[in-house]
Order: structure tokens, then sequence, then C-alpha cells
């Protein structure tokens, strides 16, 4: 007697599964992290654009101290000398070696820089400047301070302030055709305020 076959164990179709959707949690994730990346970027601009300063471009250095304030200090000077960093008002040559002038030197770097050098200007100083009547000056700029060139026999006195701006630092000093010294920081702190309210940026 013949036995029939078995019927064939009937085999399921096989449906390929279907990526899962993403959860709520992780798509909340990747936006939070996007928000994060862009809010630290834009972050970083602005301290960036906040550490160069509020001086985009050199000052007219001669329109920081007034003819006034020039002819008070430097009867004889005819106007100021501008070149790329400076202005020198001078009393004529003839008026000898040691003669009066007010000289403006400005620096513009980053703040950081800037900072860093007023540092680096108060503790070490530069040859020819003394440092134990190094004055600080307060209310000028975010920071300055005064100083006398050495005394020399037979040479005039040189006063010097050093005042900071954001970016910008500026030397200003005022050298007298005699050894007074008072007078010389009188005329150099007078200038060096001017200097400081109308130096715009």
């Amino acid at each position: 007697m013949t036995i029939p076959p078995e019927p064939a164990a009937s085999v399921e179709p096989v449906v390929p599964t279907q990526p899962t959707a993403p959860s709520r949690l992780a798509f909340a994730a990747a936006i939070t992290l996007i928000v994060v990346t862009l809010a630290a970027f834009w972050t970083w601009r602005w301290w960036d654009g906040e550490q160069e300063g509020e001086f985009k471009a050199d000052p007219q250095f001669c329109e920081l101290v007034t003819p006034e304030t020039i002819h008070r200090l430097v009867p004889e000077a005819y106007g100021g000398r501008e070149d790329v960093a400076s202005c020198t008002w001078s009393a004529p040559r003839e008026k000898g070696k040691y003669r009066a002038n007010v000289h403006l030197f400005a620096s513009r770097l980053n703040v950081e820089l800037a900072q860093e050098d007023m540092r680096e200007q108060r503790a070490d100083g530069e040859p020819g400047w003394e440092k134990d009547t190094q004055e600080d000056l307060l209310g000028l700029g975010d920071e300055a301070f005064l100083r006398f060139s050495p005394p020399v026999p037979g040479k005039n006195i040189t006063a010097q302030v050093v005042f900071r701006r954001s970016n910008i630092v500026i030397y200003l000093a005022h050298a007298r055709s005699d050894d007074d010294r008072q007078a010389a920081r009188a005329g150099v702190v007078d200038a060096a305020r001017e200097a400081a309210a109308l130096l715009k940026p």
C-alpha cells in the first residue's frame, strides 16, 4: 500500500523589517546639540569681536591735543608733525638742543595685547625712564600711569603718561626746556586727559 507524502509545511513569507523611526528622545538630543553648538559659535564670535576692541582704525593723532593746550605747553610750536603712529609738536630748532616739545605715540593692538603691554610697561619699563617715581593716575582711560626721564645735568626734563583705552595704548610725553618736574607733570597730565576725552572709536 502506498503512503501518500505528507504535505509540505507552509512557509510564511519573509517580510522585510522597516527601519525603526528615531525615538523622540534621540530627536530632542540632536536638536539640543545643534542649539548648543550654534550658541557656542556665536558666543565665540562675540568674544572674539570684543577682544578686537573699540578701535578698528588709528585716530588722527595730531587732533588728540588741542592747539590751545599745545600753545600753553610749547608756545613756539607751529603745528603738529604726524607720521605713521605719532604726532610731535616742537619748538623751533633754533631754540637749542633741549627745546620743549609734546610727543604722542599710539599703539593699536587687541584688548588682551594692550593690557599685556601696559603690564610690561609698569613692571619692566623702558630704558631711559625712572622706575621709583612711577605714579598711577586715576580716571584716565581704562588704566594709566606717569613716569619721568632721569635727571641729567644740563638736559631738559621729560614727563610721560601712558594710558590704555580698550585696544589702544597712548604714550604722551612733554619735554620742557628746563628741569621743572612739577610743570612737566602738570602739563603732560592735562594733555593726556584731553587726548583721552578726544579719543573716539
